[in-house]
């Protein structure tokens, strides 16, 4: 009945009330064959156990059809990710912890442009675990990862062929001139929903632009790198192609600005762009011109 829907406005006072049961209905068949509802109760009365009310901080939609809705507790410690299909219905909740950091308040003493041509889509990016998976992870904190939409969707065609994605193949443009210290290009492109987690950055470039701040462009197009380590390049310059290569399910471009040459030992830094203002995620942004 009407009256035992939870809508997504209403999902915090029903969770932070005890409705778990309630919830648990309007959760899809395959939630529920992943997680029967005992112990989803369960796991829901620990996680709330002792946590202020949950408010709704942010909501989104990245895909057509499907919106997530964040909430976070009174006392700003734990986070409740939701996803609602157009039905209303939840095929999707996550409990996790809602974590800030000091270094949201230290930028690049450099500014960086977005690093390709025409407009594209921010699928993850913004200083907010919500908005950023990336965000949790020092070494990648501030990453963004970009697609490009036509008309809501990230291909057209058969998904299953990389060629049908929009970002594939588009130019990718140095984000700030500087010196290339690192490229690797050899690397194959998945196809769609195989990523290849042993390599995670796949084809690659690395640039260092002073103050000890380096660039990286990851998931590149196999054989489209068109620089070479000790290249100088030019901000705008078109150095590669966007593939699917490493850690990459679908085609994107994932950017971030460093302290070190090393991704995992060094540390993300939030990046000052100009003359654009900071994207985040579900934002549509707008590189250079093309040449």
């Amino acid at each position: 009945m009407a009256q035992d829907r939870v809508f997504p406005e209403e999902f915090g006072y029903h969770f932070s009330n005890g409705n778990f049961e309630q919830i648990y209905r309007q959760t899809v068949q395959d939630f529920q064959l992943q997680m029967d509802m005992e112990t989803f109760r369960e796991a829901a009365a620990d996680f709330s156990r002792n946590a202020g009310s949950f408010e709704l901080k942010h909501s989104n939609q990245l895909e057509p059809g499907i919106r997530r809705y964040q909430w976070v507790d009174t006392g700003d410690a734990r986070m409740i990710t939701v996803a609602y299909d157009s039905a209303g219905d939840i095929i999707g909740i996550q409990f996790d912890i809602y974590e800030q950091f000091t270094s949201d308040r230290e930028v690049t003493i450099n500014t960086y442009r977005l690093p390709f041509e025409g407009e594209w889509f921010v699928l993850w990016g913004g200083n907010d675990a919500f908005l950023n998976y990336h965000y949790p992870y020092e070494h990648q904190r501030y990453a963004y990862d970009f697609i490009r939409k036509v008309d809501g969707s990230a291909f057209e065609g058969d998904a299953e062929m990389l060629e049908s994605y929009h970002a594939f193949g588009s130019s990718i443009v140095a984000p700030r001139g500087g010196e290339v210290v690192k490229v690797v290009d050899d690397a194959e492109d998945n196809l769609p929903h195989y990523p290849n987690m042993s390599a995670p950055e796949g084809n690659h470039i690395i640039i260092s632009h002073g103050y000890n701040e380096y660039s990286l462009l990851a998931h590149l197009r196999k054989h489209s790198v068109t620089v070479k380590a000790g290249d100088t390049v030019d901000t705008g310059e078109r150095i590669a192609q966007c593939g699917n290569s490493g850690a990459s399910d679908t085609p994107h471009l994932h950017f971030h600005v460093m302290d070190g040459v090393d991704p995992y030992t060094s540390k993300s830094i939030r990046i000052q762009f100009s003359p654009s203002g900071e994207p985040r995620q579900g934002d549509r942004v707008w590189g250079r011109s093309g040449q």
